[in-house]
């Protein structure tokens, strides 16, 4: 094996995580590691911790024990914008489009946080913000190719 392949890590990997409420038990040693290229569904009953594993895979809930990686960095007890910051976040299931915006724009907002451009830059919508919203609107058709959707 390679030095570089024994370097690599998951994208994404949620490692011994136990959440309690009070005396309820949410989350009781689940690990959970998402490599790259795949795709994964989380699936079970009401009550079986669903929403409590993806709310501390997002920083929303921080675990009593275990931790949460990034490409190998531990986020855990990150806040929530540092973590979205460093590429996951997550929607809720109430989500709304934003009136009057194309599907490539709605995709372009919820991108907002993986731009460089200060308001002002904005603004005047000149030279590098060109070049940030352009690399973000390719970023965005590759995700609308990839679920095919128009």
């Amino acid at each position: 094996m390679s030095a570089a392949a024994e370097t690599s890590a998951a994208p994404l990997a949620v490692r011994g995580a136990t959440l309690k409420f009070g005396g309820v038990t949410a989350l009781d040693d689940v690990s959970v590691t998402v490599n790259d290229g795949e795709l994964l569904a989380i699936i079970g009953p009401n009550g079986a911790g669903k929403t409590s594993l993806l709310n501390v895979t997002a920083g929303f809930y921080r675990p009593q024990q275990g931790h949460v990686e990034l490409s190998g960095k531990d986020v855990t007890g990150l806040r929530v914008d540092q973590i979205a910051r460093s590429g996951l976040a997550r929607t809720f299931q109430g989500t709304h489009l934003f009136a009057g915006q194309t599907v490539i724009e709605n995709i372009m907002i919820g991108r907002h946080t993986l731009m460089n451009s200060n308001v002002v830059q904005a603004f005047f919508h000149f030279g590098p913000v060109m070049r940030e919203e352009a690399e973000h609107r390719k970023a965005a058709e590759e995700i609308i190719d990839f679920l095919e959707i128009e």
